[in-house]
């Protein structure tokens, strides 16, 4: 029978049109499209308790007869959006005369307060619409569930299988005891069966699944999950009789679905170091699937021009995501050591941990030819950093997206079309301008440690060498801003400008005032407006648009009458002068040298880093205006949900994959949004092997002397004011101690309060870090945990040379009582 829109209707399974019938009816038509065995069986559409079809009983018993089961099938149950699994009634064993009465039941259950409430809560709507499925009963041997990702950890190289005897109704509800297997679900590794993990005996011995059973299951449901393309959770059962298996259930593990962790083998090495300077926190999935992905293939670019990947060889993954926060893998990283003469893992793992492991393996070597050619072209390569400036300059400047009079799906489209051409291309020449600076820096600390073994002693004088660099882009920042706040200072009716009723008529006021005061803000809003704290997340406003904590900071600097804090460093030019400092038997004219090139890296990187961030900024304002256009053209209820879900998720959203309608994405959004305030605030150990797991960082109790990593030289003392968000930041007062994350150029403004700064990621390297040395802020960075070990209005003294941090007293001193 055909449906028709004006009254219910019964449809077989295998004939059920797309985006009819609910969740649970699509999922067994998808099933049965895709081959697997379903039970016969017919869906109710279109109905309601009062107005059910005529002939529910003749249609059943045409279709075959016998004993039923009527379940729903909610327009949200079972999909991939939101799995309402056990909110609504399900009846077994229903006898033909008795369906009727049945289907009007299962409709009844759709008006619950305890389903509307789940469906409501996690797909962001009211209940859609009820269908009901009416299949045939199975009596079954042994049934159960399988998972095609374990649904506990969320580890995708394996499945779950969980086993009873009899109904599968009993293991679903809690009342059977279930054997469990764990089967493996990497295609290109042998074996199915990794092992039986039932702890209760008699759980195994009631049903027990043989090699071949558990074969077709692992079998099938990957053949589902390839088809879903999300992680499912599978209900199927064994027939007493005929002893075939029958698939009744297929729904995606909503969680996992949500989910874009990698998959990654338990021998690969994870690090969040080096990518948690320029990516702390968690990303929101727009950022995952547009610069998250362009990192890893912009890698992939830049290993293919000097030969460590081969034109048409497969890239390994760079770049992993794990609840949120993007990782290196080492593993990948160490291909150019075994493909390039003179890389090394060792520097492969300075430059990114800024430490060296422990001998051990990491792959075969190519032939000496091949590593000699690809080394001649990747040392080439490295003193062409300028011409890769010059054209990422000319990428980033020239690009801009023309989203005026267009629709969401078409801003998808073209963000979709810009995305390889531009970003992924920025991030490569990005690599290729900064691997300079990566490649002098490790020739440093090895020549200055007389090996690989880098020690303190060679990091404080690298410390030394790389302070006072001339010319370096992110310190611009705070430069400019301090001349604006004298510009202001000399001009009595500049400060007027101050006075504005909100930041967003400051703003305006400074962008059209026509006095040098004017001038040079717009000039500052030009050159480095694109920027901002974590700048590469998507969803984060650059100071163009939201300037409050610029406008405060410059508000700051302008009362101030101290102006700069601490004397700029004088640039150390002549760094063959540090040669009394060496260890015995270090070159002085080989350090003076590397130093050299080490500085003139700084400024390269730096460069590029904020030409490349300008690109982001193109990509930035374009999400803001699709964003904004989902919400007008009713894709979504907010705007803001739009950085949570992916670009592919969005294409689907906006029709340009065959979609067009929601599918559930409006509660993956807010579900994911729900969840990224707790995944900002995780932590990850620096190394990790296989699926890194988030690390509670203990609290030394008694402990007063902490060490972490010597950053910018000297030394200060303050209270500590822990900043974990921009409130915590415009709530530091002069001479406090800032105690953050990371480093990073968007807390640039806040400089010029703070007496110094400790931080629980990042190295010499960081770009926050060269800000810091630039403006002679002391800093000592890598110490863990420091957000939790010290609380605002402790006092402590750190020493930016050597890394040390003293706490002296717990709490914040009293202010002396007015007299």
């Amino acid at each position: 029978m055909s449906p028709e829109s004006s009254k219910p209707a019964l449809i077989n399974i295998r004939f059920l049109p797309a985006r009819t019938g609910g969740g649970k009816a699509a999922g067994l038509s998808r099933l049965a499209a895709i081959g697997l065995a379903v039970p016969p069986a017919l869906v109710v559409i279109d109905a309601d308790p009062g107005n059910l079809p005529d002939g529910i009983t003749d249609a059943w018993n045409a279709h075959g007869g016998g004993l039923a089961a009527v379940r729903s099938s909610g327009a949200d149950e079972d999909a991939e959006g939101a799995s309402a699994a056990g909110q609504y009634e399900t009846f077994l064993n229903v006898e033909p005369e008795n369906l009727t009465q049945a289907v009007g039941r299962c409709l009844k259950s759709a008006d619950a307060d305890r389903a509307a409430s789940y469906e409501r809560q996690l797909s962001g709507q009211a209940g859609g619409a009820m269908s009901v499925v009416i299949q045939k009963m199975v009596n079954p041997s042994r049934a159960g569930v399988i998972f095609t990702a374990d649904p506990m950890s969320g580890d995708r190289s394996v499945m779950v299988v969980e086993a009873v005897k009899g109904l599968g109704e009993d293991l679903v509800s809690g009342h059977a005891r279930a054997a469990r297997y764990v089967l493996n679900n990497l295609p290109d590794k042998g074996g199915s069966i990794l092992k039986e993990a039932a702890d209760d005996s008699e759980a195994s011995d009631s049903a027990p699944l043989d090699d071949k059973l558990l074969e077709s299951l692992r079998a099938g449901a990957a053949l589902a999950e390839a088809d879903w393309g999300v992680p499912l959770d599978l209900e199927w059962a064994v027939d007493g009789e005929s002893g075939e298996l029958y698939w009744l259930q297929a729904r995606p593990i909503t969680a996992l679905a949500d989910s874009l962790d990698s998959h990654v083998a338990d021998d690969e090495l994870m690090t969040r170091c080096n990518i948690g300077e320029m990516m702390p926190g968690a990303v929101t999935p727009l950022t995952l699937s547009t610069f998250g992905r362009s990192l890893g293939t912009g890698l992939e670019l830049y290993y293919r021009s000097f030969g460590a990947l081969g034109r048409r060889e497969k890239s390994p993954s760079f770049i992993e995501s794990f609840e949120d926060q993007l990782f290196m893998n080492l593993s990948s990283m160490y291909i150019m050591s075994r493909r390039v003469l003179g890389a090394t893992a060792e520097g492969t793992e300075l430059s990114i941990l800024g430490y060296v492991l422990p001998p051990h393996e990491i792959g075969p070597m190519s032939p000496y030819p091949l590593r000699l050619l690809n080394g001649i072209r990747y040392f080439i390569g490295l003193f062409r950093w300028k011409s890769r400036v010059r054209a990422l300059e000319h990428l980033a400047k020239g690009f801009a997206f023309r989203t005026d009079g267009k629709n969401a799906a078409e801003i998808v489209a073209e963000i979709k079309e810009a995305h390889p051409k531009v970003m992924d291309r920025a991030v490569c020449l990005h690599y290729g301008a900064s691997a300079f600076s990566g490649a002098m820096n490790a020739a440093l600390a090895m020549t200055l440690s007389g090996g690989s073994d880098v020690t303190d002693d060679a990091r404080r004088l690298m410390t030394n060498l790389l302070s006072g660099v001339e010319g370096v882009e992110s310190a611009a920042v705070l430069d400019d801003l301090e001349n604006l706040a004298k510009l202001i200072k000399a001009d009595g009716d500049a400060a007027d400008l101050l006075e504005g009723v909100s930041v967003d008529a400051i703003h305006e006021g400074l962008l059209t005032d026509r006095s040098a005061v004017g001038e040079a803000y717009r000039a500052f809003m030009e050159r480095h407006g694109h920027r901002c704290i974590r700048e590469a997340e998507l969803r984060e406003p650059e100071w163009a648009v939201n300037p409050r904590h610029l406008i405060e900071s410059l508000k700051s600097l302008v009362r101030s009458p101290a102006g700069r804090r601490m004397p700029k460093p004088v640039p150390n030019t002549r760094v063959a002068t540090a040669s009394p400092e060496l260890p015995p038997g270090v070159n002085a004219k080989a350090v003076a040298w590397i130093a050299k090139q080490c500085r003139t890296g700084v400024r390269a990187r730096e460069k590029s880093k904020s030409l490349l961030i300008l690109a982001i900024h193109r990509f930035k304002t374009a999400a803001r205006t699709l964003a904004a256009r989902l919400e007008a053209e009713g894709y979504l209820p907010e705007a803001d949900l739009a950085y949570f879900l992916t670009l592919e998720e969005l294409d689907r959203l906006t029709g340009g994959q065959g979609g067009g309608q929601s599918d559930g994405l409006i509660g993956r959004a807010i579900r994911r949004r729900r969840r990224y305030p707790e995944r900002m605030e995780l932590r990850f150990p620096d190394l990790s092997h296989g699926r890194p797991s988030p690390e509670e960082i203990p609290v030394p109790e008694g402990k007063t002397a902490l060490n972490g990593t010597p950053v910018s030289r000297g030394i200060a003392e303050g209270s500590v004011r822990v900043v974990k968000c921009m409130a915590d930041a415009e709530a530091l007062e002069d001479g406090e101690v800032m105690v953050a994350q990371f480093t990073d150029i968007g807390w640039s403004p806040f400089y010029g309060k703070a007496a110094g700064m400790i931080t629980e990621i990042g190295g010499a390297l960081s770009h926050g870090s060269v800000v810091a040395r630039e403006y002679g802020l002391p800093l000592v960075g890598g110490l863990s945990g420091a957000c939790r070990v010290l609380r605002t209005g402790m006092r402590v003294r750190l020493d930016g040379g050597t890394g040390s941090v003293v706490i002296l007293d717990g709490e914040r001193e009293e202010e002396p009582a007015p007299v």
